[in-house]
């Protein structure tokens, strides 16, 4: 390990000090420049904690087959445009904030799964397209190079 002051090696253990807020491993030569930080001991603990009870979870994300279409803001806006409502209607009606609304007509964000469900109710449309799975066939290459390849190498340069 290295001093992360003077980059010396550092022999034995190290020194844990806090300079400027931040907490960082030093030697013996530079424990000086800040406050050492206390070593505290760790403590075996024997308790057992008991397990928390689990809950049942909520599916509420979208099957991996399902990716949202490539223009979706487009489409959100032109079906909002096409009900004459305001980005603060529809905010209103799925019980989002307009902020979000803006941001996704815009295209800055991706809508979390959550939202994207109630934008397809409230338009009754569809915002996901089912994506089929396309198998890459991959060669396990070795980039170390061989004794034979530096053969080949060295002939190819002879003639």
């Amino acid at each position: 390990m290295e001093c992360e002051i003077c980059g010396r090696e550092i022999r034995g253990r190290g020194f844990k000090i806090i300079v400027e807020g931040s907490e960082i491993t030093v030697c013996e030569h530079c424990k000086d420049y800040g406050v050492e930080k206390p070593r505290v001991p760790q403590k075996k603990s024997f308790v057992s904690v008991p397990k928390p009870k689990s809950r049942p979870k909520v599916n509420t994300t979208i099957d991996l087959g399902d990716e949202l279409v490539e223009n979706f803001h487009i489409i959100i806006r032109r079906e909002r445009e096409k009900r004459g409502w305001s980005q603060e209607d529809l905010a209103k009606k799925i019980q989002e904030k307009v902020s979000l609304i803006r941001k996704i007509e815009n295209a800055e964000i991706t809508p979390e799964p959550e939202v994207i469900e109630k934008l397809e109710r409230v338009f009754d449309i569809k915002l996901r397209e089912k994506v089929e799975e396309v198998k890459v066939e991959t060669k396990k290459i070795d980039l170390t190079p061989t004794l034979g390849d530096i053969v080949v190498i060295k002939r190819k340069k002879r003639s």
